[in-house]
């Protein structure tokens, strides 16, 4: 570990960002956190979740293994196209999802999402 033994110095710093991590409960919290200690964070949504996954979601941190930040950037715009794609597929009624819960909260929003914009 770069020369830094256990009984402190590093061990020490990752206990205390272990105890702040715990404290950090709701997602408004946590993604405040990860975008205070990473700027790169503040510009990439995609960036922003998978810093997420590695600090709060341990049994996805697994399998995901460190990607720099350069090749994050680089396909941004993918993940979003593909969300926004399949969303257009399905409002045709195409390719619905095959989880009853899902399909029911997606037409619940939907529907919210159509009472809000027919008031403005």
């Amino acid at each position: 570990m770069s020369g830094v033994g256990w009984q402190g110095g590093l061990r020490d710093d990752l206990d205390e960002e272990d105890e702040l991590l715990s404290k950090l409960k709701t997602v408004k919290e946590r993604v405040e956190y990860l975008m205070s200690i990473s700027p790169n964070a503040r510009n990439s949504d995609f960036y922003l979740i998978i810093l997420y996954i590695r600090h709060f979601v341990p049994e996805l941190a697994k399998y995901i293994s460190y990607v720099p930040y350069e090749i994050i950037k680089k396909y941004e715009g993918l993940f979003e196209t593909i969300r926004r794609t399949r969303q257009k597929i399905q409002e045709d009624g195409r390719f619905l999802p095959t989880d009853p819960a899902v399909l029911k909260r997606r037409r619940l929003l939907a529907s919210k999402f159509r009472q809000v914009i027919g008031k403005l």
